[in-house]
């Protein structure tokens, strides 16, 4: 864990620190109040896309490169299947299969997509 050099002061609502109060005692006594307070800012932090050190920000950033590999290595098998389709049955097909994979390749990415969407929802 790191260490804790930088010290603030809050004020909030006698409401808000009833609500508070509650939250300790329904976590036992291990948990403080201040350790609320500092995993509540460390989720707001982690949640800040726009803040480039966030948990966030390398989520999407990484999984905008996980789908353009993603892209990738569809058309290539894509590719790779229409080869083997066309080897076991004419030997002069590449380029028919490079041309079946460029035209059917958005199709087969849209359904990946409908099913992460779908993922997504559940």
């Amino acid at each position: 864990m790191a260490t804790k050099t930088v010290r603030r002061s809050i004020s909030m609502t006698p409401e808000m620190h009833d609500l508070l109060a509650q939250l300790v005692a329904k976590r036992g006594r291990e948990v403080k109040e201040v350790d609320l307070i500092r995993e509540a800012i460390r989720r707001y932090l982690d949640a800040e896309a726009d803040v480039v050190g966030s948990r966030r920000h390398f989520q999407r950033t990484l999984q905008a490169r996980l789908d353009r590999l993603e892209n990738t290595l569809t058309f290539q098998m894509h590719i790779l299947i229409y080869l083997l389709a066309a080897i076991l049955a004419d030997d002069s097909a590449i380029e028919d299969a490079i041309l079946a994979a460029r035209r059917d390749g958005e199709t087969l990415l849209a359904q990946i997509e409908a099913v992460r969407d779908l993922k997504d929802e559940a």
